[in-house]
Formats: structure tokens, sequence, C-alpha cells
């Protein structure tokens, strides 16, 4: 069965939350943890779900069965469905029609004019329906109808509304029983419109719908997390069971405020036909909110994200145990979940999500660049890495910056405010480069530190992203900025543009033009090295080593390979694994992209 897919537009609630934290274990206390699901806060106490049902502490996408009503009502109203009429706006018939009691019903007298009354049945997700049945009374009963399906496609709703229904999935003119069941081929369902075709009065007792398998998408936004004051975040994990039929995409972002909406005010101002809108002020605060939905719907303007005090929805998390990718040293944060499978009959499962945070901050703001913003290519640079402080009396400073880097790479001085002072580095892998300031601390306002690293950079628009710590506590690091750090800078930047080259390989090269692979330990192998450039994806690389009449010996590499230095040895033997004869060889790199084939030679040298 094929199905098509769609992400909703998820909207942000405006409630905050500060619950949820629980201790971790051999973690220090400096470092909290805030958990949803499994072992911490409910989901349904801290989130909105959307097409999504709980099943104990799980989290995962809205199931239909043909034993259970999808309309029961508290399931009915977690997902954010409804039953409603235009014909009845002041009736609460999802209360009436759901509750499981033929004692409240839905009744339609004659003096309303019965014929063309309709009911419309938001399913609030869309799910794999094949049965939808409506209780009568025994005496006064719909006695003609017609019966509506709508997919919930977004594209041909309007206000969350189907613009129109066309899929009829059943007719009856003359209905002679109180009870309409109308079995329907399964098919994926979220609105349903009965239409009374009769003058007569009638009765609706209860709505009850059935069906087979999990609602294909569905979506879980938490509402905003305060944790108190501004926060360093760390680690983020997402306990969740997913297969190649189902997925689960996560996102966050944070804010300094606790709204992530602007919402507008319309004014007697026109432009144009439309009136103008401005900002309702304190923008970030719940008075505006409460102002908003206060107004009358006519001077009711726009609501927007507040992209100047919350980050962005950050990328879609590659792994479900990472570091958090939203910006720190921020009080607000909030997550969402948005489920997918391929199979009615299967879904993904979400246990629990937690993340790390430490307040207060190191830093009340850390402001860096790097110098210069601009080079070339597979070239070794020198640069200036500046950050420069500003602090409160809650932040009690630093001493120890990370800097990811795109191999490793070394730092030759550090500057304090123009004088040098002790340091030391290491490379705890080959991406990360680890300064400790062994004599001194960065806790005062203004204070400007400048770190001469060299590196190398293969790809345009690499990033030195840093973090910042207080080595003395276990508290968590805090992401540095880009920004104007030093008038020495030029950039304003932490990512180097890079001038562009049109080669794929530099420097395909030889320790050695000859060696002598006889055993006695001394020149025994041959190192062969060259750099990779833009690179980002594996490409196809075949290294191997030819006679000079052109007859194959050794492959040494027929990989897939990514930009950076790259580096091999040959043994100085044959594919057999036996010792070539000494002579002269040729020694082929062939590189194929997307664009191409790239290739280079060296003659290479094999004596005895």
């Amino acid at each position: 069965m094929s199905i098509w897919r769609y992400l909703k537009q998820l909207s942000a609630p405006s409630a905050i939350l500060f619950y949820g934290i629980i201790a971790t274990p051999g973690v220090s206390p400096a470092v909290d943890t805030w958990q949803a699901g499994v072992g911490g806060v409910a989901w349904q106490d801290v989130g909105e779900l959307t097409g999504l049902t709980i099943d104990g502490s799980l989290l995962l996408p809205a199931v239909v069965d043909s034993k259970t009503n999808a309309l029961q009502n508290l399931q009915l109203k977690r997902r954010g469905g409804s039953i409603s009429s235009p014909q009845a706006s002041n009736v609460d018939l999802t209360g009436l029609l759901t509750d499981g009691n033929r004692e409240t019903f839905w009744r339609v007298e004659r003096e309303r004019r019965p014929d063309g009354t309709s009911m419309v049945i938001d399913l609030g997700a869309v799910l794999p329906i094949n049965r939808i049945r409506f209780q009568g009374s025994d005496d006064v009963f719909l006695r003609a109808y017609e019966l509506f399906v709508h997919d919930g496609n977004p594209d041909q709703l309007r206000e969350d509304r189907p613009v129109a229904f066309i899929n009829q999935a059943a007719s009856n003119l003359e209905q002679d029983d109180p009870v309409i069941d109308v079995e329907i081929p399964l098919q994926f369902v979220r609105f349903i419109r009965l239409i009374s075709r009769s003058s007569q009065e009638f009765v609706i007792e209860e709505a009850e719908v059935f069906g087979d398998g999990f609602a294909p998408t569905g979506n879980y936004t938490s509402e905003v997390i305060d944790l108190g004051s501004a926060a360093n975040f760390g680690k983020l994990q997402l306990q969740a069971s997913i297969d190649s039929l189902t997925g689960v995409v996560l996102q966050t972002r944070t804010g300094i405020v606790p709204d992530p909406k602007v919402y507008y005010r319309k004014t007697e101002i026109f432009q144009g036909e439309e009136r103008a809108e401005e900002p309702i002020l304190p923008i970030g605060e719940s008075e505006a909110a409460e102002a908003y939905f206060s107004l009358r719907k006519a001077d009711r303007g726009t609501i927007e994200n507040n992209v100047t005090e919350w980050s962005p929805w950050s990328a879609p998390y590659e792994s479900f145990d990472s570091d958090l990718l939203s910006p720190g040293n921020r009080r607000y944060i909030q997550f969402r979940l948005l489920f997918s499978s391929d199979d009615a009959r299967k879904s993904a499962v979400v246990e629990n999500l937690n993340f790390q945070f430490s307040n207060p901050t190191l830093a009340d703001e850390l402001i860096a660049e790097i110098n210069p913003g601009k080079v070339t290519l597979g070239e070794s640079h020198t640069f200036d890495y500046y950050i420069r402080s500003a602090f409160t009396a809650r932040n009690e400073g630093f001493d120890r910056i990370e800097i990811a880097t795109p191999f490793t790479s070394t730092v030759s001085e550090v500057e304090l405010d123009g004088v040098l002072i002790d340091f030391s580095f290491e490379n705890t892998d080959k991406n990360r480069l680890s300064i400790q300031l062994t004599q001194n601390r960065i806790s005062e306002s203004g204070q400007l530190l400048r770190i001469r690293l060299n590196g190398l950079v293969t790809v345009y628009g690499t990033t030195f992203f840093a973090k910042v710590f207080d080595s003395q506590k276990d508290e968590l690091g805090q992401d540095v900025v880009a920004g104007d750090a030093s008038p020495e800078g030029e950039s304003d930047r932490l990512s180097i543009q890079g001038r562009l080259r049109n080669q794929l390989v530099l420097d395909l090269s030889v320790n050695t033009p000859t060696f002598s692979p006889n055993g006695d330990g001394i020149n025994d192998n041959l190192t062969i090295s060259y750099v990779l450039l833009r690179a980002l994806q594996e490409v196809s690389v075949n290294l191997s080593v030819y006679d000079l009449s052109g007859r194959f010996v050794r492959r040494l590499q027929n990989a897939g390979a990514t930009n950076g230095p790259q580096e091999l040895q040959w043994n100085g033997r044959n594919d057999s694994k036996n010792a070539v004869a000494p002579g002269l060889y040729m020694l082929h790199l062939s590189v194929e992209t997307d664009t191409g084939i790239e290739e280079q030679t060296r003659l290479i040298g094999v004596a005895y």
C-alpha cells in the first residue's frame, strides 16, 4: 500500500514547565537531567499530542482496531479530535456522542429543518479505518443519509478543515434501522461527514469508528521548559524503537524569553486593502499572548516565530545519543518528535527523552572569531582564535577551551590581553583541540583571549566551533558565539571561506623515491600520502601499483574516502603476497566522483 506522507506545521504552546528534573547517576550535582516518559514526567503533562497515543509511559502513533471505538472521549481529545456541526455550534457533540452513554444524545427536531443537517468527525489523526457506526434512538433515528470520508491531505484543507468532501463512503435514502453501520475498504481517514437527507426529526446517541493499524504520521511538541536560569546543555538521549519502515524525527530549539511566538494586533491604519499590524508588547512574555487572545478575532493579526530571542528548530538529530544541537546559555528549551510509518501495521515507539543541563553558566556572553577568514584549501595555515567574554556575579569563569578542528592541530601560543600566558594542549581526538590555561582564569568582563593554532582546511565553509570549561568543576561546557571579538579580526565568523581549487587530490607523495623491503628493519615500507579535497561524502578511491609494462602488481586502496589527509603503506609485495622484483614501478591514484575521474601517478623504486 502506498501512502502520502506529510509534516504538519507545529505551533508552540505557551505554558512553561519546571519539572521533570532527575538526578543523573555518577554525575556531579552541578549537572542536572530533565526527562520525560519512562522514569520522568508523563508525556501528556508536558506536551501536546497530535496523531499519537500513550500506552503506559510509551509514546507511539495512534492505533485503531476492530473492537475499540477510536472515538472514545479521552483518546479522541488527546489526539486533538472533535465532533462538531454547523447547526449545533453551542452543543458539545464530542462529549455527547463519545461518552458511551445512550442517555446522552444529539436531537435534531423537525423545526430545525433536519434535511441538510451535517456533523463532522475530526479523528485528530490520519487513521486506517474500515468501519463507521452511528447509534440512533429506537424510535427516532436518521431515515436518510450520505456519508463521506477525507484523508486529511493538507493541500485540501483550509483552517485545518476540508475544503470539500467528495469521497462518498455510503448513502441510504431509505434507512429503516436505528443503527447506521457502514463497512468500507481499509483506508486512511482523518475526517468523516454525515449529512441528513431526511426532513424528519432524528437522534444520534453514539458515534463509533473502527479500523486496523497505526496512524502513518503523528507529532509531539513539548511545552516550553523553564530551567530557572540560563543553562548550558550536554547530552540529549532519545530511547526509541524504529525499523526500516518506521521513523522518528527529533528537533530542539532554545530561547531567552518564555514564549517563542510574536503576536500582532491589527491597527486602524490601512496598507492597501489590509489593515497594518503591530507587535503586542512585551514580546516573548505571557502578557502578550493573553492580550492577543483577548482581542476580537477581527482585530487579531498574525502569529510569527520569534527569530530574535529564540533559535530556529534544529536540524533533525542524526543520532539519538548526541550533544544537544541548539544554542546554550539559554533559559528555555522546547523539543518536538515527528513520527512516520510506511506500514499501517508497524509503528515507532518512544520510551523516554532526556537531556543534561547545568546552571548557572560559566559566562554571561562569549563572543569569538577566527582570523584569517579566507585561506587556500589543502594547505596548513596559522589561525588566531579570539574569545571575548562578559560576566555577571553568577558566572565563575573558565580556564579550558576546546576547539573543533577538521584534523589534528597544534597551538603555538596563547595571549591574554596582549600578554603571553602559560598553557598546555592536547588533541583529544583528531577533530578536537583542548587548551588548558595553566596559571590563568578568564573571569573578568572584556578580557580578550587569543589562541594561535595551526591547522589544515580541506572543505569550503569549515567552522571552528568551541566550548569553554571550568576544569575545577564538573559542569557542562558553554558554546562560544560568532561575532566581533577583536579589532584584529576581519571575519566576525568562526567559519573559514576556502579559496577553491580545481583538483580533488593534492600532494600525492612518498617518503622516499626508493625503498628496500628486505626485512632488515631499515626502509622496509613505502609511505604514501595525499590530501583529498571537498569530499564531504565518501568518494571512490583506487590506489594501485603497476610495473612499467602496465601489468597490475598490488591494490593498496579500493574503498570510499572523505576529505582530509590520507596515508597508506606498501611493503613491497604483490597481491599474491610475494616480494616484487627490484626495479621501477608506477603508483597510480584514481578518485571517482559524480563530476568525473581525477588521476595522478608517481614513479617509485624497489631495491634490495
